[in-house]
């Protein structure tokens, strides 16, 4: 019934996310590959006009969890239709439930089917583009700083270019070279280097894009994402060098100006529940936070 979840499987299930609504990061297929076999499997199961997900965790004894369902076309499905098909798959669980969801069916209804617990860590950070590009207004004074001080220091030799050749094989080596430098070897920064590993051996397959900063001809930094929905991008990944101060701040601007001008906002992911990563998102004043929550069975 379900198969494995990967790359090749991308185009043939591309039309199903063609209109979808979720406005959480899980939902964008090349996400959705990417991050397979790193902390869990993943499988779908195509089911008339939806697509069904799942994630397995890996070691003995991992939790079994589906993701919504995705319809084609796209529409919310009612709790009970969430519980009969959860039964009928034989699993007990959904997680990355985004709020828009619950918002839409009403919690009430939800928790006749469902135990609902919010996802701590797991909440989604959605900024508009044109701000993030262009950084106007007192709020962004002090990103505005960091990249002048970049600027200044580095602007003669810096090159900013799109994703691609030469600098697909580079990126792992700057991700070690990030991890190092913040004296941290944590799995999850293991799983990490296996999902970037993943997006760059498949990058056009995915219809993944980003940007490149170069300096003096050595890679420093990049960020890449993909398309989420049709209003939104998600960034998937971005690293930099962190002894070149601005450094981050100017990579963050060039991505958000070069992600299409179809897409009005972008989701940069969630804060994984670190108190550093959430400064670091709120920091750039997101025009909204999509919860995440878990869906139990009740019966």
């Amino acid at each position: 019934m379900f198969k494995p979840l990967g790359p090749g499987d991308y185009a043939r299930l591309k039309p199903y996310f063609a209109g979808q609504g979720y406005q959480l990061c899980p939902y964008s297929p090349a996400s959705m590959i990417i991050w397979a076999g790193c902390v869990h499997d993943a499988f779908y199961f195509e089911d008339g006009d939806r697509a069904w997900f799942a994630e397995h965790e890996q070691g003995e004894g991992g939790r079994r969890r589906l993701l919504l369902p995705v319809c084609r076309p796209f529409r919310m499905p009612s709790p009970a239709e969430l519980a009969d098909g959860a039964a009928r798959l034989g699993y007990r669980e959904f997680r990355y439930v985004p709020q828009d969801w619950l918002d839409a069916v009403g919690r009430a209804e939800a928790e006749k089917f469902f135990t609902v617990k919010e996802e701590d860590g797991y909440h989604d950070y959605i900024y508009e583009r044109t701000a993030l590009a262009a950084l106007d207004g007192r709020r962004y004074a002090k990103k505005r700083n960091l990249v002048s001080q970049f600027e200044k220091a580095c602007g003669a030799s810096a090159a900013v270019g799109a994703m691609k050749g030469a600098c697909l094989k580079n990126c792992l080596d700057l991700f070690d070279h990030w991890e190092k430098s913040r004296g941290e070897a944590m799995d999850i920064k293991k799983c990490e280097r296996k999902a970037i590993a993943n997006a760059l051996a498949h990058f056009r397959e995915l219809e993944m894009s980003g940007v490149a900063v170069e300096l003096s001809g050595r890679l420093a930094g990049f960020a890449f994402g993909s398309r989420l929905s049709d209003g939104t991008w998600a960034l998937n990944f971005e690293k930099a060098d962190i002894s070149f101060k601005g450094l981050y701040q100017f990579l963050d601007r060039e991505a958000a100006r070069a992600v299409p001008a179809a897409y009005s906002f972008i989701d940069k992911e969630n804060d994984l529940g670190l108190a550093g990563l959430k400064k670091a998102k709120e920091s750039y004043f997101p025009v909204k936070i999509v919860k995440s929550y878990t869906l139990e069975l009740k019966n």
